[in-house]
């Protein structure tokens, strides 16, 4: 199935990505690059028509719309419930300018995720109508898809593979490992590593020493 819309709620770089084990600025990098990695990647999927952005993040805003998608300013997600709050903007949108199309949130924090790799997971995802991919732990949720927005409810957050199979969503955990790589700690970003991740990560990582074998602890380089 072609002409999904794509909706990538992203944090405040900033505020992103605070189990991280790394100093402020280093984690507002990795933040950015993996948002930037994947915009990348929603933007060249064949799969995908429409690409909705929704971000306090000004400075992606402006990004992303220059390179063609669609952005809705939005709050600063403080808490969990504002990322699905996030997710449901988006979705409003698409119901207005594609009430019939399959709708999917990509988040923004999958920096091994490709632009084939999506397209695969998407038409598997379409054998359903409510579908979603589980994290690499099992109990989270990257891709979450409907075959039309109005079907789309949110749950991520704690246990959220749970939830979104309660919710009448079928897991699709038959996918390529880069599509369930999300990064929130650094042994999740060390498997990242391992994986392959797109340009903008490779660029923040490489001013950056090393992940410990153990993934426990990233360093950054000086100088």
């Amino acid at each position: 199935m072609t002409g999904w819309t794509a909706v990538v709620p992203v944090k405040p770089w900033g505020l992103a990505k605070s189990r991280l084990d790394l100093p402020g600025e280093e984690r507002m990098q990795l933040a950015r690059a993996f948002s930037l990695d994947v915009l990348d990647v929603v933007l060249a999927a064949e799969h995908v028509d429409r690409v909705v952005v929704v971000t306090a993040e000004t400075q992606l805003g402006t990004i992303a719309r220059r390179a063609g998608a669609h952005v809705i300013v939005d709050r600063p997600m403080l808490a969990r419930g504002l990322l699905n709050r996030a997710i449901d903007a988006g979705r409003q949108w698409a119901q207005v300018h594609a009430p019939a199309a399959p709708f999917v949130v990509v988040p923004g924090d999958l920096p091994a995720l490709t632009a084939q790799l999506l397209d695969d997971a998407l038409e598997l995802l379409a054998a359903q109508e409510r579908s979603f991919v589980p994290d690499a732990s099992g109990m989270g949720t990257t891709l979450l898809a409907v075959a039309r927005p109005a079907l789309m409810t949110p749950s991520y957050g704690h246990r959220s593979a749970l939830l979104h199979s309660d919710a009448g969503f079928r897991p699709t955990p038959d996918v390529d490992p880069r599509c369930r790589r999300d990064v929130d700690t650094a042994a999740d970003l060390a498997q990242a590593r391992h994986l392959g991740v797109g340009p903008h990560t490779t660029a923040a990582l490489a001013q950056m020493t090393r992940v410990t074998s153990d993934g426990r602890r990233l360093r950054v380089a000086s100088g």
